[in-house]
């Protein structure tokens, strides 16, 4: 939830490979909203605006853009910054990604708002109790 370190890793001219997979939400909040709070969603949405419905439960195209723009953040730090928006453009995304050797680079995964990243550990819960798979049934 942080990206000053992006500037350490510019300077230090480190060519790794940052992987943001972006729902449009704060994702992990989202998810956790989701699955064990009973899908009651709170501040999570990265487009929604004043002029929006209070309880939108559903962005589409007529809503404003996402924020933040993840390229145009990784390139403000000297970064190289790839958005990848089908399945298809992944490999070519690497491929860049490792030709680019003295500064990092960030790959931006546009994924559908309702995805979710496992695993996950529950809240309050140790990481035994982490969920791998999502058929798992939620609290």
């Amino acid at each position: 939830m942080n990206l000053q370190e992006m500037a350490t890793a510019v300077v230090q001219e480190l060519p790794v490979i940052v992987c943001i997979f972006n729902n449009g939400y704060l994702g992990n909040v989202r998810q956790w909203q989701q699955l064990f709070y009973q899908k009651h969603y709170s501040s999570t949405c990265l487009r929604y605006r004043k002029q929006c419905k209070a309880q939108c439960s559903n962005p589409g195209s007529s809503c404003p853009p996402y924020i933040p723009d993840f390229i145009k953040l990784a390139e403000s730090y000297g970064a190289s910054g790839i958005r990848v928006t089908r399945p298809e453009e992944i490999e070519a995304a690497f491929q860049a990604a490792k030709r680019t050797r003295s500064v990092p680079t960030v790959i931006e995964f546009l994924i559908a708002p309702e995805e979710n990243v496992l695993p996950i550990v529950p809240p309050g819960s140790p990481l035994t109790e982490m969920i791998m798979e999502s058929e798992t049934k939620c609290l």
